[in-house]
């Protein structure tokens, strides 16, 4: 009677092992069939440098409702609907304002303000609005993060002030912010907003406190280039490579994005930022219309598994172009 129970008990630990076997023969790691757009970084390992993945981005994510929209317009969903289609940098603008004597910090694309509705009597959509959204997304979804790349859109702003509001706003909520001017693995962001900019240290906070320093010269010029990108430096060991040839006509720019696409620069100690929007080459612009082409050649585009593209930053961003691009980061390349 012992022998057979004994006999009984190693036959099904054998069918245990087989069936183990057979389970991770039949489940790869992270399908992407299985990945949701609210969650999707969750099976990315974490020790993955954030600079070394597939990121959908959004250009000048306030617009959604914004003056003069025929020109400056480059969203047509909110921050928050752009952080469940999948979307994790998002393009700040930011401008000083003065309300009730005290300095805070509103939207805009350049003269053009950002509002908190389509109402002609809604206010000015404000950082501390967007932070609200990107707070609750974050606590809704702790595996995530997000990359807030703040841009002085107002020459005439002195950069300390800009720098000044902002730390105060952070410091209200310190611990959901990553500030370090060092490339981050997930791990340590996951929760977390990451902050970019691309101003100067004016206030020499230091590199624990300014953020990953995403400066780049300007590349408004027509000229069309066999290499579109540029590099500039985020600290002493890592590299900032970034297209954005935001004046070239539909054609160039999509010839332009497929250059980057496929010689793709992203890598752990390169931040690489891939801005698919343009104003087109006429002296006025009309994102929309050019968005429509863009996007059906990046939904088309033959993404590969297993690549890192860097950030890919998108106008009028929907929800399936964000799919195209994070499903990258799962399933080996083959």
């Amino acid at each position: 009677m012992k022998v057979t129970k004994h006999r009984l008990w190693l036959c099904a630990l054998l069918i245990c092992m087989v069936l183990s076997v057979l389970a991770g023969i039949a489940a790869p790691p992270a399908m992407a069939a299985n990945i949701s757009s609210t969650d999707w970084m969750e099976t990315v390992p974490d020790e993955t440098k954030l600079s070394n993945m597939s990121i959908p981005g959004t250009h000048d994510s306030c617009t959604q409702h914004v003056g003069m929209r025929y020109i400056f317009q480059c969203q047509d969903a909110s921050v928050a609907t752009q952080l469940i289609y999948g979307y994790r940098y998002l393009d700040m603008r930011l401008v000083l304002e003065k309300r009730s004597g005290q300095e805070t910090l509103v939207l805009k694309h350049n003269i053009a303000r950002c509002k908190t509705s389509n109402s002609p009597f809604a206010g000015t959509l404000t950082l501390d609005d967007v932070l609200c959204d990107v707070y609750a997304f974050l606590d809704a979804h702790p595996t995530e993060t997000v990359i807030l790349c703040m841009k002085a859109e107002n020459s005439k702003d002195d950069v300390a002030d800009v720098q000044s509001v902002l730390y105060e706003a952070i410091s209200r909520e310190p611990d959901r912010w990553y500030l370090k001017n060092e490339i981050p693995t997930l791990g340590e962001v996951r929760g977390k907003a990451v902050l970019a900019t691309r101003f100067d240290d004016k206030l020499a906070v230091g590199s624990e406190r300014c953020g990953l320093y995403f400066g780049w010269a300007d590349q408004g010029d027509r000229t069309i280039l066999a290499d579109p990108t540029a590099n500039s430096v985020i600290n002493g060991r890592e590299t900032l490579c970034v297209q954005d040839r935001y004046n070239y006509d539909v054609d160039d720019k999509i010839t332009t994005i497929h250059t980057c696409l496929d010689n793709s620069r992203a890598a752990d100690d390169t931040f690489f930022l891939n801005f698919t929007s343009t104003s087109g080459s006429g002296k006025v612009g009309h994102p929309k219309e050019y968005a429509k082409h863009i996007n059906l050649d990046l939904y088309d585009y033959d993404w590969q598994a297993g690549t890192a593209y860097g950030i890919v930053i998108v106008d009028f961003a929907p929800k399936k172009i964000a799919e195209k691009i994070y499903q990258t980061n799962f399933q080996p390349a083959q």
